[in-house]
């Protein structure tokens, strides 16, 4: 009983650390967006570009504080296929109603968005939680932010490179691979393990279709930061995010 008690502070320390860590950037996120992002109550298109990079890392740091609570407070829960499917339909009639939502209705807007927040985080904490070690997560993470800041880079200094008919080719190929990777799971759920090289062949295909996404969404970004009238850095935000946590989520399945 010592040993196991002594083992458990010390991780659970290191937890409450963190999730203090969380909150300290949360509050100085909120703080930077509430100075940047508005201008009499409504978004303003001053300084769209750090605007949006600061509602992505804000998206990042609230499922991280989510996890990392649920972790500290050591609260374990699984996901059978039905409720994942379905938790991932309502995330995206969320994601879809964002899209509709006037940006000038603040509130309601940031709380739908909070909502589509907590769902994605709910599908992710028990992957987050089965990896017992850590490191496989942050090393998931640092690869995720490297690639990241290249393809990014790569779109703002060469925005020629990046052609805009692309975009139809990436959904055609998102969308099949979507349906291909829900067949497979209803075919096979009873034994995952059959297909696992399949598996990890998907997880390099989707990666490289949201990298394509990336550069997609950066051109867009800057296309829109010139033009902009009326900003909504929420609807802006979620399209280089889920490029990014699709990535992610994808190394991290291959660590596996």
């Amino acid at each position: 009983m010592k040993t196991t008690s002594a083992v458990t502070k010390p991780r659970s320390l290191k937890t409450l650390i963190r999730v203090f860590i969380c909150l300290l950037i949360l509050v100085i996120i909120g703080f930077s967006i509430a100075l940047n992002s508005f201008e009499k109550g409504q978004f303003t298109c001053n300084k769209y570009t750090l605007n949006t990079y600061l509602y992505i890392i804000l998206t990042f740091n609230l499922i991280a504080l989510y996890c990392l609570s649920l972790e500290h407070l050591n609260i374990e829960y699984k996901l059978n296929l039905l409720m994942l499917i379905g938790i991932f339909i309502i995330t995206i009639a969320l994601l879809i109603s964002l899209n509709f939502i006037d940006p000038r209705k603040i509130i309601f807007k940031h709380l739908v968005w909070l909502v589509f927040v907590l769902g994605l985080s709910f599908i992710f904490y028990p992957m987050f939680h089965s990896f017992t070690d850590k490191t496989v997560v942050i090393s998931a993470a640092f690869t995720t932010i490297l690639l990241t800041i290249g393809l990014s880079i790569i779109a703002y200094v060469k925005p020629e490179w990046i052609n805009l008919s692309i975009g139809p080719v990436l959904f055609i190929l998102l969308l099949g691979g979507i349906i291909m990777e829900i067949t497979l799971l209803i075919i096979y759920r009873k034994d995952y393990r059959k297909i696992n090289n399949l598996f990890r062949f998907m997880c390099y295909f989707f990666i490289a279709v949201f990298m394509g996404y990336i550069l997609y969404d950066t051109k867009m970004l800057q296309i829109r930061a010139k033009e902009c009238v009326k900003a909504d850095y929420i609807q802006e935000s979620l399209n280089l995010f889920l490029d990014i946590f699709n990535i992610f989520v994808r190394i991290l399945a291959l660590g596996r």
